[in-house]
């Protein structure tokens, strides 16, 4: 068979293709931030700005009441550049072309894909606060799954096109709490034949199963009664003390609440009447009693547009962290948990850049699909002296959290 049947750009589509199909976490996310990468060169460490769509309040009566428009913004920078690269013969490129596909390309297109979906799974869900379940214990009814729904739609998240990407255990223990359940068959069906559960159900568009979804460990603490200290705190850090002397550490993606303090639905403003969930955004470790300036995610906003809870903590409001045992005088021991997740789809960004086509000496192309932000280079330099050609595959791309107030993660 003619060597021109294995062309880098017929080859690069093939892995293009494959890509997109291995792809499960990474294909169900914003793709709409890939045009401002669209061009030649574009080189690791470019940022494109995420707009965020504005807050307004409703003001009653006739007066013109102005309001400050907030533009905010999410950088999306392209820190990720991945290769594969290996070297075949001429001999090799000889053969059938269903070998070569089996042999080099549905590996490396399986390689690229998880790695991109490993990333995005293992980075995104510290960023986002709100949470179902029990660290280390794996969800077994429908109803974990529903009071991920619930809190998605006290955030405002649309109910069209939600997508729940489950850990293998979690998937199977899901799917078997509903075989014996009075379910459509063509459902119960899929669920037996695939042994994953079925799309379009308890308010979810689509189940995925994947591998990827991160373990994560929570930090510990000894016997204390973590608390707010000071009043009337704002903003993105908080003020703490009563924890275990010098024995205290919450990891970057500790969850926790604050007594009295409220979420509220950000476009009506209301309370959901469920105490606000928090993150931390970064491993702090105590001093003391103290907790020298714990970063958290949301920031406590108390009014505005921007609002985020229905009032800042009081003095001495305890801390309950996600996890804890006995939150009164309590302990939190280093738990491992999946990290699931429901979301829509806009709560996270993947952006994918077309690199540079070298052009000294090498062949190189680049595969591109617009609707599904695939970007793909491949080059290949004939070595003489060994009668092989040297190939390397090469995508750029960078994962963001764009609105974390419509994902939810599940412990497990």
């Amino acid at each position: 068979m003619a060597n021109s049947l294995v062309t880098p750009t017929w080859y690069t589509k093939e892995v293009a293709r494959i890509l997109v199909n291995n792809l499960k976490f990474a294909s169900n996310v914003n793709r709409t931030y890939d045009d401002a990468y669209v061009q030649s060169g574009a080189k690791v460490g470019y940022t494109v700005n995420a707009r965020m769509p504005q807050r307004y309040q409703v003001t009653e009566g006739q007066a013109l009441q102005t309001q400050a428009l907030n533009d905010q913004f999410v950088p999306i920078t392209l820190t990720h550049q991945k290769n594969i690269a290996y070297s075949w013969s001429t001999a090799s490129m000889t053969q059938e072309i269903d070998s070569v596909r089996d042999r080099y390309v549905k590996p490396a297109a399986a390689a690229l894909a998880n790695v991109i979906d490993y990333d995005g799974l293992n980075t995104l869900f510290k960023d986002v606060y709100q949470s179902v379940g029990t660290p280390g214990t794996t969800p077994s009814t429908n109803l974990t799954y529903l009071q991920a729904g619930a809190k998605l739609t006290d955030s405002a998240a649309p109910t069209d096109g939600r997508v729940a990407v489950l850990d293998p255990t979690s998937m199977v223990t899901l799917a078997n709490a509903n075989l014996a359940l009075f379910n459509p068959s063509a459902q119960i069906s899929e669920q037996y034949r695939e042994g994953q559960f079925a799309s379009r159900a308890l308010g979810v568009s689509e189940w995925y199963e994947d591998a990827n979804v991160s373990k994560y460990t929570t930090g510990t603490y000894t016997a204390s009664t973590p608390l707010v200290n000071g009043a009337s705190q704002t903003g993105s850090t908080l003020v703490t003390n009563g924890w275990a002397s010098g024995a205290a550490t919450l990891n970057k993606g500790d969850i926790f609440t604050l007594a009295g303090v409220y979420g509220v639905n950000p476009v009506s403003y209301a309370s959901t009447g469920q105490l606000q969930q928090f993150v931390v955004t970064t491993t702090t470790t105590s001093v003391g009693v103290n907790m020298a300036t714990l970063p958290i995610s949301p920031s406590i906003i108390t009014s505005g547009q921007l609002q985020t809870v229905t009032a800042s903590p009081a003095d001495d409001a305890v801390i309950t962290v996600l996890g804890t045992t006995n939150p009164a005088g309590g302990t939190l021991a280093a738990t491992v948990s999946s990290q699931s997740l429901v979301y829509h789809p806009d709560a996270f960004a993947l952006v994918m850049s077309d690199l540079h086509r070298p052009t000294s000496g090498a062949e190189a192309t680049v595969v591109r699909s617009k609707e599904l932000g695939i970007s793909i280079r491949m080059v290949q330099q004939y070595q003489i002296g060994t009668d092989s050609e040297p190939t390397r595959l090469d995508i750029l791309y960078g994962w963001a959290t764009l609105r974390p107030t419509l994902a939810c993660r599940v412990q497990g």
